[in-house]
């Protein structure tokens, strides 16, 4: 008779203070509680999780899409059906044939995870910090700074990576929900990622998510090499100069402002047996643009599935081919950001806005990807300098 994946994780290991021990509270974290929660057959796994900044998180703004259901029950602060990309002098919209582009906070997904999470009484939270993971042949030995020692089945880590790693670039951010006295958006029409902006220095990109057609969340952001300094940068001048100069839009509100960065093309940091990687660390947030919200869903409900059907941690690996078509993107973002425009330009006015969502994705098939490849100019990405 098979054994369930509860009884494989315990089978060795009734000794051991916990099941699965979890590094990190975010979003990969509290994830990977909420899935291996629901569960049927973990039910009773013991589950700590081990996190230092407790509900501190600052909260943002989450872009994502999806063409089939969430394993979430969001309600998206707003959904569009339609997206408008920068196509040079004027904007081309693209209809979403099977995705759906969608606004929500990061606030409300936390809020749906912890609901999952606090039913569960053999989740613990600890307000911790961890020194040291050691991953043995069938367990792992967690150790706190406070000199406490535990072991677990599984430790599951989605803390920053090793000190010493650089991450080349740096996307960082604003996002600025405003009010305007006049109807100027369509709240049907996503504007993704667009370039029309009088300063270009440093290269700097704004999308448009529409709530009402007075009302609308506004995000700029830059893409810069992470070691050294930017210029001067002002990002509400930013926002002000394209909304007046690109919307017309020169008398608004500011109703809220939020501020982050994200690093890009850092290396996923290798698991070590059953100490596992999940979230950022791993790689499951795409290296050119730095989304990951759905890439990590989709990452630890499958890990948690894997536990609950054969008692092991089954990480998914993205493909290394599209390690390799990120590799002269992030170059070009570095060297010459001028061209990376426009690539970028190129890329989202294929005419097929769902095909680039599954390949930033990285949901495509080889044959997509050459049909999609095709109608870019690749020829910029085959420079030495963006390959040595």
């Amino acid at each position: 008779m098979p054994t369930s994946g509860r009884n494989l994780l315990l089978m060795t290991h009734r000794a051991q203070e916990y099941d699965v021990i979890i590094a990190g509270g975010g979003l990969a974290g509290r994830s990977l509680a909420c899935f291996l929660s629901r569960e049927p057959a973990l039910t009773g796994t013991r589950i700590l999780i081990v996190d230092d900044a407790g509900d501190h998180y600052a909260h943002r703004s989450l872009i994502y899409w999806h063409d089939k259901a969430l394993p979430l029950p969001l309600v998206p602060v707003a959904t569009f059906m339609s997206l408008a990309v920068d196509a040079g002098s004027a904007q081309r919209v693209l209809p979403l044939t099977r995705h759906r582009l969608c606004l929500t906070s990061s606030r409300t997904v936390f809020r749906c995870l912890d609901d999952v999470i606090d039913a569960n009484p053999h989740v613990t939270r600890l307000d911790a910090q961890i020194s040291r993971v050691r991953a043995h042949r069938g367990s792992v030995e967690v150790a706190l700074s406070d000199g406490r020692l535990l072991t677990a089945s599984y430790c599951f880590d989605s803390t920053v990576p090793p000190p010493g790693i650089k991450a080349p670039l740096l996307m960082s951010g604003e996002v600025r929900r405003i009010r305007t006295p006049h109807e100027s958006f369509d709240p049907s029409i996503a504007t993704f990622i667009d370039f029309r902006s009088g300063n270009h220095n440093p290269v700097h990109f704004h999308c448009v998510l529409p709530v009402s057609d007075r009302e609308a969340f506004i995000e700029v952001t830059r893409i810069m090499p992470g070691r050294r300094p930017g210029p001067e940068f002002s990002f509400e001048q930013a926002t002000s100069a394209y909304l007046r100069e690109v919307w017309g839009v020169s008398e608004f509100s500011t109703l809220s402002v939020e501020r982050g960065c994200i690093p890009l093309g850092i290396r996923s940091s290798p698991s070590r047996g059953r100490h596992v990687r999940i979230g950022t660390p791993s790689g499951a947030v795409k290296a050119t643009t730095g989304y990951g919200f759905t890439r990590i869903l989709r990452q630890t409900q499958h890990i948690a599935s894997s536990l609950a059907t054969t008692g092991s941690a089954d990480v998914p690996r993205p493909s290394p081919r599209f390690r390799w078509y990120d590799k002269p993107v992030l170059r070009m973002w570095k060297h010459d950001p001028e061209q990376a425009v426009q690539f970028m330009k190129a890329a989202f006015t294929s005419g097929d806005a769902d095909l680039v969502l599954d390949f930033l994705d990285e949901r495509t098939t080889f044959a997509e990807e050459q049909r999609l490849l095709g109608s870019m100019p690749v020829t910029m990405l085959l420079q030495p300098r963006l390959w040595i």
